[in-house]
């Protein structure tokens, strides 16, 4: 198995409605299964501490869900909408 390429992402986060927003970053490594792990989710100017545990995500039918729950939310949206945009040609 080789080792996929890891990569930082960025995205805004809206809570409520775009009432309430937060730049954000992640780390992204996709597994041969289709299944993206996402780690060290973080401020766009914090290189470290971690705000959210690390999730997993993958796209089901356009949509990115997490794997554990088999759910979409605005997160796995915006998180999943910056790692389409990696894939696109020209990025």
């Amino acid at each position: 198995m080789t080792k996929e390429k890891c990569y930082t992402v960025s995205f805004t986060f809206d809570v409520h409605d775009h009432s309430l927003q937060f730049p954000l970053k992640a780390d992204v490594q996709l597994a041969n299964s289709g299944v993206y792990m996402v780690t060290n989710i973080r401020g766009q100017h914090q290189e470290e501490g971690s705000l959210l545990p690390p999730i997993r995500l993958r796209k089901l039918e356009g949509r990115w869900i997490f794997v554990d729950m088999e759910n979409p939310s605005r997160l796995s949206a915006a998180i999943g909408e910056a790692i389409d945009s990696q894939h696109q040609p020209g990025s």
